[in-house]
């Protein structure tokens, strides 16, 4: 079956000769949930950007379910749905007329816009303000918002770029819920975040990235090892993090 993402060869080199990717390969399998995780500048809001777009390819292939987005944008990206870290959407427009839009865009009829954005804010729990401006709402539900403006044409692969900084814990919960419910309904999901516990909790495989490079691609468990906890000490998520980084291996159970 093909794969949801296969992406091969990737190199990026930014003005000046920053290179922000260097010859990333990456396959995720259908319904599969996949991390992205890496430090600040390790290359994973470019390597989402040439996914979805947003940044052109310069060297290597993207394909989503078979397609490429540069030959073939429309059967591409219909597949694709994108949360951005930034909130990005008219503060003073209806949250019911940001979602139809979204839909419309995407090619869904003026009825099926309707009919989808009302089951999208549903499944959110933002139905009760669909004809609200989201200028008031707080930071747990723009980001629901998001999600709901990023679901509505059912794309088969949900892109995530941090989608819980910054949210409280009831919220991230929330989100973490979301996500696993969609997961299961068969979405495959890729999602960049800098909190480790949701990457070992979440994802079925890792991809962590260092200076544009994917230097690993594995199970929680292998990554981290599998007693990992959320302390700083040697046996924490942070810890074992690092020594990844530095290209150490995680300790075995039962390893003094």
């Amino acid at each position: 079956m093909t794969a949801a993402i296969d992406l091969r060869g990737l190199r990026k080199t930014y003005k000046g000769g920053q290179a922000a990717l260097d010859g990333v390969d990456l396959s995720v399998e259908r319904g599969a949930f996949q991390g992205l995780l890496g430090p600040n500048g390790a290359g994973k809001s470019t390597l989402i950007g040439l996914m979805t777009g947003l940044v052109r390819i310069e060297t290597g292939s993207v394909r989503l379910f078979g397609h490429d987005p540069e030959r073939n944008p429309v059967a591409a990206r219909r597949r694709v749905g994108l949360v951005p870290q930034e909130v990005n959407f008219n503060s003073f427009e209806p949250i019911n007329e940001i979602i139809a839009t979204q839909g419309r865009y995407y090619g869904l009829s003026r009825r099926a816009a309707r009919q989808r954005t009302q089951a999208v804010l549903e499944r959110v729990g933002l139905a009760e303000r669909a004809a609200r401006k989201p200028w008031g709402l707080s930071g747990g539900m723009k980001r629901r918002l998001m999600m709901a403006r990023a679901l509505v044409h059912e794309p088969g692969l949900l892109i995530l770029d941090e989608p819980t900084a910054g949210l409280d814990v009831e919220a991230r919960r929330d989100t973490w819920a979301l996500l696993r419910e969609l997961n299961a309904g068969g979405t495959t999901v890729l999602m960049s975040s800098h909190y480790l516990e949701e990457m070992r909790d979440l994802c079925q495989q890792v991809a962590v990235l260092k200076d544009g490079r994917l230097i690993a691609n594995d199970t929680p468990a292998q990554l981290f090892g599998a007693d990992a906890g959320s302390g700083t000490g040697d046996q924490g998520l942070e810890a074992r993090f690092l020594r990844l980084l530095e290209g150490g291996e995680p300790e075995e159970e039962g390893e003094p």
